[in-house]
């Protein structure tokens, strides 16, 4: 459904206001995780991670292509942004664990949403480069 609603969205106004929309959810997740602790808790946070990967999942590749567009090198492109969002993935709970160990998960949770924040921060200082796509 998120997906749908992106591509709409993407259709009508670019990429990246969709970009900036799925880094919103990053701190809200983290403040929700924080403050809602048990079992249901998972299930909000859940949502919102749902929300935020599907938003992402159309609007990457999309940017992607539409900045690669008749360059050839559209795969090279789409590549490359899969290896670093990889990378990101994998250091995401590695670097959420050790914090964990070190501050407790409560702590962690913000601190892991104010990535976001900075996510959002940066998408907003740079957004001129790439608002066309």
């Amino acid at each position: 459904m998120t997906s749908l609603i992106a591509m709409q969205v993407a259709g009508k106004r670019n990429y990246w206001p969709v970009i900036l929309i799925s880094f919103m959810f990053l701190p809200i997740r983290g403040v929700l995780a924080f403050f809602v602790t048990g079992w249901w808790g998972v299930i909000p946070t859940q949502v919102l991670d749902g929300i935020g990967t599907g938003l992402q999942t159309v609007a990457v590749p999309g940017m992607v292509a539409r900045s690669l567009d008749g360059t050839g090198r559209i795969n090279l492109g789409q590549g490359a942004v899969i290896t670093v969002q990889g990378v990101g993935a994998s250091l995401s709970p590695a670097l959420g664990g050790w914090i964990a160990q070190w501050i407790g998960y409560g702590p962690t949770f913000l601190l892991l949403g104010g990535f976001g924040l900075a996510s959002i921060g940066l998408w907003l200082a740079f957004g001129a480069a790439v608002k066309k796509y």
